[in-house]
């Protein structure tokens, strides 16, 4: 589970930003939106936020924080297949300014019921830092501490681990070699830490023929997927009845060096040849009045194929078999507000605490999440976070729990009011 984002310097951050996922008190006795996750060796369980919801002008920043935890993540999947002169591709430093300090980020993560600190500085060469503490109950224990190519912390009175920190790449994390070449003593943190990262990419894996291919091959597989996919699009009121999944073989290139699990492709000279691939294709039936009718996937309306694309991630925040988070850039894209509105309160307020697997971390634009009395609204105040840019160019990122208001007053209303930033200061639009 994630517990907190940050970093410094990177996008239209310039200073330190923080995303925190830890439910305040800003509603006690309330466990609307709320799950609970156990630590080793601590009696009380954390009370960690099941969704937070970004807001903001246009260009303020709401997609870079996104894109902040996207790029931790590429660095602990690509940098262990990089070459040695190959740059840091995410080094995305503020650009509104005249130097170009390091970037920093970092997340803590509750993983295998403990709860660790990664972070790292880096330029676009090398990583500068990179440091991972262990946080239990009653102290800190700093697991690696590394500084250039010098590394001290626990790890080092490992055999395998102090061999490897003797003769590293600068644009190395050692935290991703220790995944791959001590596995006992990095356990399963670097895997956790990508689970914890994960963002959704809309794009079709396929050409427009072929889209919606990775669900169907999902509802193929897993018939309880395929049904809970059934009873959501009929729930949409989208017209659809029935589902059709249908497999197909096809000839593509492909790289003869094995790609692992869920990791992103890596920089590979290895030579690239033909062969059989297997693509699925989803058909949706539909009602009419002289009966039931196929619909060919690429005329399925905008709305409809969203739903579809987003079906298997949402699915796994609650019942997927290991503990995640989802970040998802425009999540209102092409849904009815009301359709919107249904898929956040199921999830934020009507799965129960025990199923929650997963966390969602969206933007939108879509204010409706917002109209009601703080008390009564679909998220919580500590669920809703804004940015800002001042007269610097720079972003800010800040939760209306920092307010301290009265729990009776409209979300929606004061927003737009103006009463916490984060609005457009348009100009003259007239020839």
């Amino acid at each position: 589970m994630l517990l907190e984002l940050y970093g410094q310097n990177f996008g239209c951050f310039r200073d330190e930003f923080r995303l925190s996922m830890l439910a305040t008190d800003i509603d006690p006795g309330s466990g609307r939106g709320i799950v609970e996750a156990s630590v080793d060796d601590d009696n009380e369980p954390l009370r960690l936020l099941r969704a937070v919801a970004i807001y903001g002008a246009n260009a303020s920043g709401k997609s870079t924080v996104l894109r902040a935890a996207n790029a931790l993540r590429h660095l602990i999947v690509t940098t262990r297949g990089l070459r040695s002169d190959a740059p840091l591709q995410p080094y995305e430093p503020f650009a509104l300014g005249k130097t170009r300090d390091p970037v920093r980020l970092g997340v803590k993560a509750l993983i295998d019921r403990q709860v660790y600190d990664y972070e790292v500085r880096f330029d676009r060469r090398q990583f500068l830092s990179e440091r991972l503490i262990w946080l239990k109950a009653d102290e800190a224990r700093i697991l690696l501490d590394r500084q250039g190519l010098q590394a001290t912390g626990e790890w080092m009175q490992n055999e395998r681990f102090e061999l490897l920190a003797k003769d590293f790449r600068q644009n190395a994390l050692l935290l991703t070699l220790a995944d791959r070449l001590a596995p006992t003593l990095a356990k399963s943190i670097a895997r956790g830490l990508r689970r914890i990262l994960r963002g959704f990419d809309h794009q079709p894996e396929f050409p427009w023929f072929m889209s919606g291919g990775s669900t169907a091959k999902r509802a193929r597989e897993d018939s309880k997927f395929g049904g809970w996919l059934l009873s959501r699009l009929k729930s949409a009121d989208i017209g659809v009845e029935n589902l059709r999944t249908d497999e197909a073989k096809v000839l593509v290139k492909v790289e003869t060096d094995e790609a692992e699990g869920d990791e992103e492709a890596e920089e590979s000279d290895s030579p690239v040849e033909s062969g059989e691939h297997t693509t699925y294709h989803l058909t949706l039936v539909h009602r009419g009045a002289e009966g039931s009718f196929p619909i060919p996937y690429h005329r399925e309306s905008g709305g409809t194929r969203r739903l579809v694309d987003l079906a298997p991630v949402l699915y796994d925040l609650a019942r997927g078999p290991e503990s995640s988070a989802l970040f998802i850039d425009e999540i209102h894209e092409s849904l009815h507000p009301t359709l919107l509105q249904g898929m956040i309160q199921h999830f934020n307020c009507e799965i129960p605490m025990e199923e929650v697997r997963g966390q969602l971390i969206f933007v939108t634009h879509e204010t409706a999440l917002l109209d009601a009395e703080a008390k009564n609204a679909l998220l919580r105040r500590d669920q809703v976070y804004f940015t800002e840019k001042d007269g610097s160019g720079a972003a800010r990122l800040y939760s209306v729990a920092e307010f301290r208001e009265r729990n009776n007053l409209n979300l929606r209303r004061r927003y737009l009011q103006g009463r916490y930033g984060a609005l457009p200061s348009l100009g003259d639009f007239k020839e």
